[in-house]
């Protein structure tokens, strides 16, 4: 049975930074795919395929994220 005190304090307690990619811009708000999930944070100047790192509940894009090259062999 579940507690809604003790999932709380897990929650909150789980509040790492957690780096994916932007999958939808949508008025501000931004959808973060992670090897945890899809999650809804905030976030301004990022663009779908963005790399970010999402902290208390914001979306920072990575810097220095190039493209990468590649080769056909």
């Amino acid at each position: 049975m579940s507690q809604p005190v003790h999932d709380l304090q897990r929650l909150i307690a789980n509040q790492r930074p957690v780096s994916g990619r932007v999958v939808a811009v949508t008025s501000g708000m931004v959808r973060v795919a992670t090897a945890q999930g899809v999650m809804e944070v905030s976030g301004d100047g990022l663009a779908v395929g963005d790399r970010v790192v999402v902290r208390n509940g914001v979306a920072v894009k990575i810097q220095g994220t190039a493209a990468q090259t590649m080769y056909f062999v």
